[in-house]
């Protein structure tokens, strides 16, 4: 009886696996039809959660060439006509991206040494043929799901593929041979991708390696920091993290690009600050104007930093300078505009008796002087409240103490 029931157990294992491994045949007779394609994964599904067959190396091979073979399919009927209503590029991009990943993990399944120890790879060389031949379609699709604003996760992953592909020890050598310059492109895109769909950390990741990279645009640096930034606003954890993450990054800007973006500077300033740190921040800056003395917003920078230090007099010296250059922008205005008219305030402050020379001094070399950039500011933007703010208080002093 005993042994009549464990041949009964048996043969029920094996009629399971059997019939697992018949899904994954009848998945494979489906392979290309692009009505059939629901049911081909439907079958996969089975096979993927079912112990006997979860393991099989040909799973994932057949679950792959069922989304690769969709894809040619739905490449050739869109090159005979574009508005084919059988293909739809949403699920074209889908499918690189699943065929991709199905056979990342066949791959090492498919080299489990056998019974005697010896490793016979029976889809390997298919598999790593097909993703080396679609290689570029990652790129282009991932252009193709951005553009219709499908940014995370379906550009985000096709270029995220692209860039990873030639690093593959399978990669072929056309694969390889592509630039660096392209594969951080690839990974900027999937930046930018994460980033619209507000996936912070994936677009940290691939801004990261779009830097290593070698990428040659300053945004990429930009959007690594606002990413850390963002990151930080929402994990209080993660603020001493981002701050040296940020100094990184600053520095590698600055090194790279000097101050075509005043962004890096601001920041490896602002690092400095964090560190205490201010003579090296002052040291810094006073480098930088070494090479370019008319830069309106340097001695803006250094007149923050020296106010920290409590150095007064250099401050106002160095956002009178700022402000002397027609090319100040707002901000340095705004912050030079304050800075006088604060200093300005407290000498009045400190004038005992009827000083009229010092006085006056105070009238025209602060108050009005104030104004006077306070008044450029604001002919550069109207609305800005801050500098609507500072003119009332200047006008207000000069009104009621002359």
């Amino acid at each position: 009886m005993r042994k009549i029931l464990t041949m009964a157990l048996c043969l029920t294992a094996v009629g399971t696996m059997s019939a697992q491994k018949d899904a994954v045949d009848q998945a494979a007779k489906l392979s290309g039809k692009i009505d059939k394609i629901a049911d081909a994964r439907a079958l996969i599904s089975q096979a993927a959660s079912n112990p006997e067959t979860a393991n099989e190396a040909r799973t994932y091979y057949v679950a792959g060439k069922v989304e690769f073979d969709a894809f040619d399919e739905g490449f050739k009927k869109r090159a005979i006509n574009p508005d084919d209503p059988a293909v739809n590029i949403l699920d074209m991009g889908n499918e690189l991206v699943n065929g991709y990943n199905y056979f990342l993990k066949a791959l090492p399944l498919d080299s489990v040494p056998n019974e005697k120890g010896q490793v016979k790879p029976k889809h390997s060389k298919d598999m790593i043929s097909r993703i080396n031949g679609h290689h570029n379609d990652y790129f282009n699709f991932g252009g193709e799901m951005f553009n219709s604003k499908h940014y995370y996760p379906e550009a985000y992953n096709a270029f995220m593929i692209y860039g990873d592909i030639p690093s593959q020890p399978w990669a072929d050598k056309a694969v390889k041979a592509v630039p660096d310059s392209m594969v951080a492109l690839a990974y900027h895109y999937a930046g930018i991708g994460a980033y619209s769909g507000n996936a912070l950390k994936e677009a940290l990741g691939a801004f990261e390696k779009a830097r290593k990279a070698g990428i040659t645009d300053p945004q990429n640096y930009v959007y690594e920091i606002a990413c850390w930034q963002n990151l930080a606003l929402r994990d209080s954890t993660l603020e001493d993290t981002a701050k040296k993450e940020i100094e990184g990054i600053a520095r590698a800007g600055y090194d790279n690009f000097g101050i075509t973006n005043p962004l890096f500077l601001n920041n490896l300033v602002n690092a400095l600050l964090q560190q205490d740190r201010k003579d090296d921040a002052v040291a810094l800056i006073g480098s930088q104007i070494d090479k370019t003395p008319d830069m309106a917003f340097l001695y803006g920078l250094r007149g923050y930093v020296n106010d920290r230090r409590g150095d007064d007099a250099a401050s106002l010296a160095d956002y009178r300078k700022a402000a002397s250059f027609d090319n100040a922008d707002i901000e340095t205005l705004k912050n030079a505009a304050k800075k006088i008219y604060t200093s300005g305030t407290m000498i009045w402050n400190n004038i005992e008796g009827n000083q009229p020379e010092k006085r006056q001094d105070v009238k025209v070399n602060y108050f009005e002087a104030a104004k006077s950039i306070a008044e450029r500011a604001q002919a550069l933007d109207p609305s800005d409240s801050d500098v609507n703010y500072i003119l009332e208080n200047i006008n207000y002093a000069l009104e009621t103490y002359f």
